[in-house]
């Protein structure tokens, strides 16, 4: 008789695992309490322009193996577009535009002569970068217990670098402030970008919304192998005997039954899933975990005001430009461009007005060519909980894929899968999840 597998959640995750345990013969159901599948990694159409938004913007890198390889699993692998080599520009009053371009030579060195070239460091900046490289060699662990700013500097970095090149790509991958972030995470985000090839550290963009991405096509797998997906299915409750879960309760107040079940929601939710009783050992780490937010803020502009993809800013409190024109494939070219705040602890209560004055100061004070063009439209995205807190108290909460339960399993960004909560995080605690249930059939 097929085996029943219930999942949780429509995000990367559990879309991931679904495709994984459809491919391999289960009867999949997947359930998400939204009316729409995405997760935290969704668009939609404004209504204004017509143009996709995302919820926010999402860089991949071509580390990233497990979401390439789902992706193309689903047919939708040509969506995602990466640079031929590592490429980033950053903005800032002092310098103009400063490019960290990698030439072709092996890791690491392709990123240590990037950084050798890039405006604003002195001499002595670049060659502690050296020390660096030392610090991310196989068997050191002097970042352990340390903050990712406890652990630069202690690595010799200086004041000026960290501002310039490592605090931004700290904020940018771990969505959280390097005063507290784990260093931990960022040590490995640095191994897996420029520890392994050349290639690894190449960036890559969806050239089209991130639902059109991968949310149909990981769908439509799923249900053309005999598994259902549903939206509005508010799962409030896990219905649980002994040691096994036995089904779940929706908020209309209808139950299903399963024979495995995988959550691929956030930890709170899922938290709130678990009768009191069960809120104990390995799942209090899910009561504990703490989120980061996201601010995005959508300007549409009379005219073209910058000619890249893509810039980090310095020196200010948005730090990423991302011009929508170039980056859609068959945008409309609306003059639309998106201004994201990581570990926007501090904004989440700044209306609409205060965020889109403070953005627009901001950008008009490193992008000479903006002063004259007017917003004709904006459009401002705040995600609370956009990720986990990357802090060190989470290096010790993120639960296993494995619980006590024997037939529940966790999928999601926020899990234990060793990476920071990224999209391919996701898809790795998805896979994961899929390989435990298959393993325990």
């Amino acid at each position: 008789m097929t085996k029943r597998v219930v999942i949780i959640g429509g995000g990367f995750s559990g879309l991931a695992a679904g495709v994984s345990l459809s491919e391999a013969g289960f009867s999949v159901t997947v359930l998400e309490r939204r009316n729409h599948l995405g997760g935290r990694a969704y668009s939609f159409v404004d209504s204004k322009t017509g143009d996709v938004v995302d919820n926010g913007q999402h860089l991949f890198m071509a580390c990233y193996h497990q979401t390439i390889a789902f992706l193309e699993k689903i047919g939708c692998g040509d969506r995602l577009r990466f640079q031929p080599s590592p490429h980033v520009g950053f903005l800032d009053r002092e310098h103009g535009f400063t490019p960290f371009d990698c030439p072709p030579l092996p890791a690491p060195l392709h990123a240590l002569f990037g950084l050798a070239k890039m405006k604003g460091l002195t001499l002595g900046d670049k060659l502690r970068t050296l020390k660096l490289a030392k610090g991310l060699r196989p068997g050191v662990n002097g970042h352990s217990g340390k903050t990712v700013s406890e652990w630069l500097k202690s690595l010799g970095q200086s004041e000026r670098i960290r501002t310039r090149f490592w605090n931004p790509m700290a904020v940018a991958t771990l969505n959280e402030d390097p005063d507290i972030a784990s260093a931990k995470m960022m040590k490995r985000v640095l191994e897996l970008a420029f520890g392994g090839s050349r290639s690894d550290s190449a960036i890559g963009m969806a050239r089209v919304g991130l639902s059109e991405l991968y949310v149909d096509g990981a769908r439509d797998f799923i249900e053309s192998r005999g598994g259902t997906v549903q939206t509005n299915a508010d799962v409030r409750r896990l219905l649980i005997e002994g040691n096994r879960v036995t089904g779940y309760a929706l908020k209309s107040g209808a139950t299903g039954a399963s024979d495995f079940l995988i959550s691929a929601v956030p930890p709170e939710p899922f938290f709130q899933m678990l009768p009191p009783e069960h809120r104990t050992g390995e799942f209090t780490g899910a009561g504990q975990l703490r989120s980061s937010p996201i601010v995005s803020m959508n300007l549409w502009f009379d005219r073209p005001v910058i000619d890249h993809e893509f810039v980090g800013l310095l020196g200010t409190n948005v730090q990423w430009l991302f011009n929508k024109d170039l980056i859609l494939s068959g945008g409309n070219r609306s003059n639309h461009v998106a201004l994201v705040i990581s570990a926007a602890r501090g904004y989440t209560d700044w209306t609409k007005t205060q965020l889109i004055e403070m953005a627009l100061d901001e950008l008009r004070s490193v992008l000479p060519r903006s002063k004259d063009a007017a917003v004709v439209h904006s459009r401002v995205i705040k995600e609370r909980s956009a990720t986990l807190s990357h802090t060190l108290a989470s290096d010790h909460l993120r639960p296993k894929a494995r619980t006590r339960l024997a037939n529940l399993f966790l999928a999601g960004d926020w899990t234990d899968t060793g990476l920071p909560a990224t999209i391919e995080s996701a898809v790795v605690s998805g896979n994961l999840a899929a390989e435990l249930v298959i393993g325990a059939k």
